[in-house]
Order: C-alpha cells, then sequence, then structure tokens
C-alpha cells in the first residue's frame, strides 16, 4: 500500500503513465477488436496525449515550480476539455433514435474541403456515429473516458494548489 501511495503522490508518472495508458488501451481495441473510433473518440485520444506530455515534461530534472505548476493547469485544462468532449459523445449516445444527428463525411474528407475552424465545429457538433457504442463494460468508452478526465482533472488542481514542502 504505501507503493501506491508514494506513485499517486507523483504528479509526473500519473499523468503521464494514464494518458499513454488510455492512448494504447484505444489503439489495442481498435486493432485487435475493430473497434473504428468515431471523431470524438480521437479528440479525446488528443487530450489524453498532451496530458500525457504535460506529465513527460513535469518529470524534467531540476524544472522550476513555477513551470511545473503550469504544466499541471495545462495538464488540468486538457481534463476539462477532453471531459466536456466525453461528455458531448455521452449526450449524443443518449439521445432517443429519432433526433441523433445524421453522419458527417469522413475526416479525411472534411480535412481536405473545410478550413480548420469549421472541421473543429463539426466534429464537437458529432455525427451518427458517436452516437453509436458497441462495447460496454459496465461503462461504454466514453463513459471510462469521462471519469478519467474528471479524476485527471481533479488530481491536478489537487497537486496545483498544494503547498509546497522540502523533501
Amino acid at each position: 500500500m504505501n507503493i501506491l501511495r508514494k506513485i499517486l503522490l507523483l504528479p509526473p508518472l500519473v499523468n503521464f503513465g494514464l494518458g499513454m495508458g488510455l492512448i494504447v488501451g484505444a489503439y489495442i481495441f481498435e486493432v485487435f477488436g475493430y473497434y473504428d473510433p468515431c471523431p470524438l473518440c480521437i479528440l479525446q485520444r488528443w487530450s489524453f496525449g498532451l496530458i500525457a506530455l504535460c506529465g513527460a515534461l513535469m518529470a524534467i530534472p531540476g524544472l522550476y515550480l513555477a513551470i511545473r505548476k503550469v504544466l499541471l493547469l495545462m495538464a488540468g485544462f486538457f481534463s476539462m476539455g477532453g471531459g466536456v468532449i466525453a461528455g458531448r459523445q455521452i449526450y449524443l449516445q443518449h439521445l432517443p433514435s429519432d433526433q441523433v444527428p445524421t453522419c458527417a463525411p469522413p475526416m479525411d474528407f472534411l480535412m481536405d474541403t473545410l478550413p480548420i475552424f469549421e472541421v473543429i465545429q463539426t466534429i464537437l457538433l458529432g455525427d451518427g456515429n458517436c452516437a453509436e457504442y458497441e462495447w460496454r463494460f459496465v461503462f461504454n468508452f466514453a463513459e471510462w473516458a469521462l471519469i478519467f478526465f474528471i479524476f485527471l482533472f481533479c488530481y491536478n488542481l489537487f497537486f496545483l494548489f498544494k503547498k509546497q514542502t522540502k523533501e
């Protein structure tokens, strides 16, 4: 139990480990389970990747406390953004079938034909693909992602406002 406590007190390790672990897990489900990610799922993966990047940067030795705090704030911001995206996907999944938006064109087509802000707007509005879920273990992918985003948001805010003591 003492080892688990020490690990949980290392924000660089928790942010990097959870971020990369969830991306690798999603990729394994995509490759071996043949679950194609929707655009909102891809944005959630990007959020986890940015959280992992913040964790990797926090692990740099000799980093100033102010830079560590900024990285904790950024990781919290990416957690909040990912949580909003996961919440939107959960909302779409719980809509009645007659209110689900129609399916959008593939992501490659959107990127080639629309300006970047319209692509982001189209993705965030969601489409019929984002309202489907094929896998469920107590919760589906988006609901699990939301749980991890909420945990990471609270975790990073806790360490952001925690008083630093000499070790």
